[in-house]
């Protein structure tokens, strides 16, 4: 009988499977690490992709990430799910419902237009500002609209909290060939009463071979004061070589904030590729906000041009007690088929963490020494 039930429900699945596109693809990780790992560890995911055409020109899809993570026994170990997205689209429109990203990811600013925002909030332990509806505390999904008419744009996103609409997100742009213009506004409206609210205007173009990014913001958060934020960006390519540099002012009720700032240098050419940078800002150091926190790192890659990529740095991250506070080197083979061997070595300042997040190559490290295999299918 468990036969004929289970051959019952394969005919089903393939019939669906007929008049559907379903895409299976995955990924897997086996390694060692004795500092983070206590030894040998492995995960693996499983993706799922599925379409299907509807009639006057609409699709219907959706994607699915189930995880698996090694438990203390021979089995799957532990299973979670996560980037559910279930998405209706045409030419000109899309409604995404899930894990989805907000407004905000639509949205291009100087680095630091929103940096005394991000400090407030890690100090209350909440998010008020993200480009990720998942990030927000206890939201259940995301909404995201989107439609695109010639140059002009439009994002509309909204999280779910307990089945009421929490934070909720609008960006408005436009590329008119020579200036690209983008507008932004955000509010958390925990109440009539008490709420945050966010609007800023960014514009953008090439000018002379250097290219200018200006942007203005301004906070009322919470009815605690208003934070005002301008400032501009610029980079300058020269062959192989991009230079890069930012300020950001800031202009606060009842308070005085340091301008953060930066300066970047980027080369890529042949087999080399270098990165450095140096920036001062705004953060919440775990106990207090402080407005002169420094950031930097320099960093490379060779490609030996057989398979064997060597990446080595040194990076303080995006605050001043980041886990991204290491000197680092990988190796990294390529065994073709979507397959690779890398083994790496990281020294970081808070020891045992796992998430030791590289400029160059995108790695995501764990303190020590580790080995492991990798494999896409």
């Amino acid at each position: 009988m468990k036969n004929i039930l289970l051959s019952s429900a394969a005919i089903v699945l393939l019939a669906g499977a007929a008049s559907a596109e379903v895409t299976w693809t995955g990924d897997a990780e086996i390694g060692y690490n004795d500092d983070v790992e206590d030894g040998v560890y492995w995960d693996a995911g499983l993706y799922v992709t599925m379409s299907q055409e509807l009639n006057n020109g609409w699709t219907a899809s959706a994607v699915l990430d189930v995880d698996l993570d090694n438990g203390t026994t021979y089995s799957l170990g532990d299973t979670s799910t996560s980037d559910w997205v279930l998405t209706l689209s045409n030419d000109m429109f899309s409604f995404s419902a899930g894990d989805v990203d907000t407004a905000m990811a639509s949205f291009t600013y100087v680095p630091g237009l929103f940096a005394l925002t991000d400090a407030l909030d890690d100090g209350f332990g909440f998010d008020t500002l993200s480009d990720d509806s998942s990030d927000y505390l206890g939201a259940d999904a995301g909404l995201l609209v989107s439609a695109t008419y010639g140059q002009f744009t439009g994002v509309y996103s909204a999280v779910e909290v307990a089945g009421d609409l929490g934070a909720q997100q609008l960006f408005l742009g436009g590329d008119f060939d020579v200036v690209e213009a983008g507008f932004f506004y955000a509010e958390e409206d925990t109440t009539a009463s008490f709420a945050s609210e966010q609007i800023a205007l960014t514009l953008a173009g090439s000018f002379a071979g250097f290219e200018v990014t200006g942007s203005y913001g301004t906070t009322d958060y919470f009815g605690l004061g208003d934070l005002t934020a301008y400032g501009i960006q610029v980079a300058y390519p020269v062959g192989p070589v991009t230079v890069g540099a930012y300020y950001t002012a800031y202009d606060v009720d009842g308070g005085s904030v340091d301008p953060a700032y930066g300066i970047s240098v980027d080369y890529a050419e042949g087999p080399i590729t270098l990165a450095a940078y140096y920036g001062v800002g705004v953060v919440f150091d775990g106990s207090s906000i402080i407005d002169d926190a420094a950031e930097y790192a320099i960093e490379g890659a060779y490609d030996m041009g057989n398979g064997l990529v060597v990446t080595a740095g040194y990076i303080d991250g995006d605050d001043n007690d980041d886990n991204d506070f290491a000197s680092y080197i990988v190796a990294e083979y390529d065994l073709g088929g979507g397959a690779s061997f890398l083994a790496s070595y990281a020294d970081a300042v808070v020891e045992g963490t796992d998430d030791i997040d590289t400029g160059v190559g995108g790695y995501e490290l764990n303190d020590g020494a580790t080995l492991s295999l990798t494999f896409s299918f």
